[in-house]
């Protein structure tokens, strides 16, 4: 049996050791903390020295809201491109997938972080109303197959065998847009940078502006 070591008053990262609580069920010794941010928590003698737990939490999470905060853009548009051009190559849930990761679309290791993307657009264009564009559609995002281009632009150089099935019904982009009276940039928009669901794309009414 090892030796008892008296934690009474020690501090482990931002845990005071308060006093000895008994055991747990793999036999080591438990100790009451109270945390630097005032909560108390149980943790055993093996995670205090060890080092693997130095708060009741508040230090992991913390972390995360740094993390996610550290570059003060999260709210931008040029944030939300980066976060749709990953969801598109990197989530199976997304509509678009099929088209993007489903078919080896894939990001670069180099944008993976934002800061890097950031720079890039900063560097080579970027300005609100353009859109994030590959050069060779059968290739990744990276920065030397990206360009920032006008929505009209896209819509021009957009894969014109992409089809859609909706009620029975299989058809292209451009014949659904045709049909419902509609510019195919805009089905398109909602599809690849909104995310929605095919009826959704198809069945939301264009919210026309009212002239005052």
């Amino acid at each position: 049996m090892s030796k008892y070591r008296d934690l009474t008053g020690q501090k482990f990262g931002r845990l005071t050791c308060i006093k000895d609580v008994g055991r747990n069920k793999r036999w080591n010794r438990v100790w009451l903390c109270k945390c630097d941010c005032g909560n108390e928590v149980k943790v055993s003698s093996s995670d205090l020295i060890q080092g693997s737990i130095q708060s009741c939490g508040c230090l992991r999470a913390e972390l995360l809201r740094k993390r996610r905060t550290k570059h003060g853009l999260s709210g931008t548009r040029l944030y939300n491109i980066w976060c749709d051009m990953k969801r598109r190559c990197m989530n199976p849930t997304r509509i678009a997938f099929d088209r993007y990761g489903g078919r080896g679309i894939t990001v670069c290791d180099e944008w993976m972080e934002f800061e890097p993307f950031y720079k890039w657009a900063m560097e080579n264009g970027y300005r609100d109303g353009l859109t994030l564009e590959r050069i060779n559609n059968d290739k990744g995002y990276s920065p030397d197959n990206c360009k920032w281009a006008t929505h009209k632009e896209q819509a021009r150089n957009m894969r014109t065998s992409i089809y859609l099935t909706y009620n029975g019904k299989k058809m292209t982009i451009a014949e659904w847009a045709e049909i419902l009276g509609v510019k195919r940039e805009t089905l398109w928009n909602r599809l690849n940078n909104l995310g929605w669901a095919i009826e959704k794309a198809i069945t939301e009414p264009i919210k026309r502006r009212q002239i005052r």
